[in-house]
This record gives structure tokens, C-alpha cells and sequence, in this order.
């Protein structure tokens, strides 16, 4: 399970349960001009990538995955309900993270980024 919060400076993503374990990770905070943009689209996790996390395909992502697009972190089990923020400046080029609520983190997000 993840919990997302929005903040004055930025979103916190807090990781509940045996599976953040998985991730290697309680919490990830993003600050709000890391954000370059918001996508909801269906995501497709590498399948070949360096790790450190879990990577059972096709069931489970988590934790800091090295790509050609750069270091990205996952948090992926249903492919359709995941978030994907795009960063600057920051030491992950993606976080790609599944919630419940995807369209309302999103919308929220991008009011925040205004």
C-alpha cells in the first residue's frame, strides 16, 4: 500500500506493509520543482535493468531500477494505476508508483506544479 502526500515543497510517497521492504524504501519525497511533468499513462517496467529491489516479472517492480532513460525508481504491480512523475535535477529521472487514486494524485500534482 502507498500514501501520497502534497505538500508546500513537495510530495512524500510513503510505502506500507511487508512490501516496502521489497522496495528497499519507507518513503520517497519529490520536491515540487523536481517535477518536470505528471503522466497516468500504463507503464512498462524493464525487464532488463540493473536493481536494487524486487523484479518478479510480470507480477512485481520495486526499488532503483538503472535504464537507458536513468536511474527510476518503481513501485508496480498493476501497470494501469501507476503515476509517473518525470524529474530534474534530482537523483531519479522517473519515480513510477502505483496507487489507487492515480487520476486524483495526478490532478492534484499538477495544480501544485500550477
Amino acid at each position: 500500500m502507498v500514501e501520497a502526500e502534497i505538500g508546500e515543497r513537495g510530495v512524500t510517497f510513503r510505502f506500507a506493509g511487508a512490501q516496502r521492504f521489497l522496495a528497499m524504501k519507507r518513503r520517497l519525497s519529490i520536491p515540487l520543482k523536481n517535477i518536470e511533468s505528471v503522466s497516468t499513462e500504463t507503464v512498462n517496467p524493464p525487464w532488463l535493468a540493473g536493481r536494487i529491489g524486487t523484479h518478479l516479472p510480470p507480477v512485481f517492480w520495486a526499488g532503483t531500477f538503472w535504464t537507458r532513460e536513468g536511474k527510476i525508481f518503481y513501485y508496480v504491480r498493476d501497470r494501469s494505476k501507476c503515476v509517473t512523475l518525470n524529474l530534474k535535477d534530482h537523483d531519479y529521472s522517473k519515480a513510477v508508483i502505483e496507487l489507487d487514486d492515480k487520476e486524483g494524485l495526478a490532478r492534484d500534482l499538477r495544480k501544485a506544479l500550477g
